[in-house]
Formats: structure tokens, C-alpha cells, sequence
């Protein structure tokens, strides 16, 4: 082979691997799905959120819908953030006439699930199916 042909092939092989390496890199993931209940119910809409408790890896939130979420998180013990609202009315944003209507809604979910969350779970890499949360109104 000449050197003039070697020289393309070459820069042609290099690009394809520094391609794949650059696809392959990067921190590890963790695919995490499971279900939320309330009081025994799936919640209907809401949001859910993994912090991670050591300052390493990143925030991931997302939505539930029928009690269901998916979503992709980085590895590690996380706090959970779990939060969901109904609707009970409507309210003028402001104080005058001719203020716009606004929904009223109220949070279904305790504060020890969200403001002051008291749930934990260590993802790791790859999949982790079933990581579920059946959270009560009541103190426990």
C-alpha cells in the first residue's frame, strides 16, 4: 500500500474509533422507573425529583403519570423529592377587578416526602426497575 492511500485510511480509522470512544464515555447512567402511591392510590400527576446526598453526580427529576415514572439519574444515593397538587377552586391574582382567575391547588403529598424529605435510594449504574414509594398522610 502507498503512502499516499495509507494516509486517509488511517484518518478514516482514527475518526470512526475517536467516535466511539467519545459515544462509550462519560459518567455512568442509571435507568430508574417504578411506581408512587398515596395512601394506597397511584398518584394521578405529579413530579419526582433524585438529589444526590454527596455533592457528586447529577440532579434528575420528571413527571408521574398513573402512578408511573421513567427517567435517567446518575448512580448514587439519592434523596427523593416526591410532589403532587389538586386543583380545589379558583382565586383573582390580584386585588382589583378586572384581575385575571387563577387555580387554587393544594399539596396532597406531606412535607416528609418533599420539603423535608426523609426518603433515600442508592441507584446504581445500569437498570433499576421496581424502585417504588408508597407514601402515607398519616405519621407513621
Amino acid at each position: 500500500m502507498t503512502d499516499r492511500l495509507r494516509l486517509p485510511l488511517v484518518a478514516s480509522l482514527g475518526l470512526a474509533l475517536l467516535g466511539f470512544a467519545a459515544g462509550c464515555g462519560g459518567p455512568p447512567q442509571a435507568k430508574v422507573s417504578g411506581t408512587v402511591t398515596l395512601d394506597g392510590k397511584p398518584v394521578e400527576n405529579g413530579t419526582i425529583s433524585f438529589y444526590p446526598t454527596a455533592n457528586s453526580g447529577q440532579t434528575a427529576g420528571g413527571g408521574i403519570v398513573n402512578g408511573q415514572y421513567t427517567m435517567d439519574a446518575s448512580p448514587g444515593e439519592m434523596t427523593v423529592l416526591i410532589s403532587a397538587s389538586k386543583v380545589t377552586g379558583k382565586h383573582k391574582m390580584y386585588d382589583t377587578p378586572d384581575s385575571p382567575t387563577v387555580d387554587t391547588v393544594v399539596e396532597l403529598v406531606p412535607d416528609r416526602y418533599n420539603k423535608t424529605s426523609e426518603l433515600k435510594v442508592t441507584l446504581k449504574p445500569g437498570v433499576n426497575e421496581g424502585v417504588n414509594f408508597d407514601l402515607t398522610t398519616k405519621k407513621k
